[in-house]
């Protein structure tokens, strides 16, 4: 298991794993509007923002030196990004990184609980770490998303 913070030379490595593992165009939980609002969010001056803002914990999972897995955390309760290369889906990789960001939230004084805003296909991996959704789909920027909660 490798995995690190991010740093901001990861910047461009962050954001061609989120593309990839989105594939936003031919994605059915993105509009065209959804489409372009994702990949704004995704531009590398975002990211070195999200990565050097203290708010968020960044990791990266490294296999055969690439980025192939990311998480980011923030304000120690938003699970605001969890992607995994397609091509190394089924290696326990996003399990890795989320025990290892919860530990380091719950070390930095977290308390455990957190709350996401599901992708559709990301529903099953949530609740397999203990979230539940907790609402109905919603949709915001062209986006569908499902609110999903852990509690301690």
């Amino acid at each position: 298991m490798n995995i690190r913070k991010a740093t901001v030379n990861d910047a461009e490595g962050i954001r061609s794993l989120i593309l990839r593992a989105t594939e936003p165009e031919s994605n059915s939980d993105f509009t065209k509007e959804g489409v372009k609002h994702f990949k704004g969010t995704q531009e590398l001056e975002a990211i070195k923002g999200r990565i050097l803002n203290k708010d968020y914990l960044m990791l990266c999972f490294i296999k055969e030196y690439k980025i192939v897995g990311i998480i980011a955390i923030y304000k120690k309760e938003k699970l605001s990004q969890l992607f995994v290369d397609p091509t190394a889906r089924k290696l326990n990789i996003a399990r890795q990184l989320w025990s290892s960001a919860n530990e380091a939230c719950l070390a930095q004084g977290g308390n455990g609980n957190y709350w996401v805003k599901s992708s559709t296909m990301a529903i099953p991996v949530y609740e397999s770490f203990g979230f539940r959704v907790s609402g109905a789909q919603q949709i915001q920027y062209g986006i569908i998303y499902h609110s999903m909660l852990l509690e301690s």
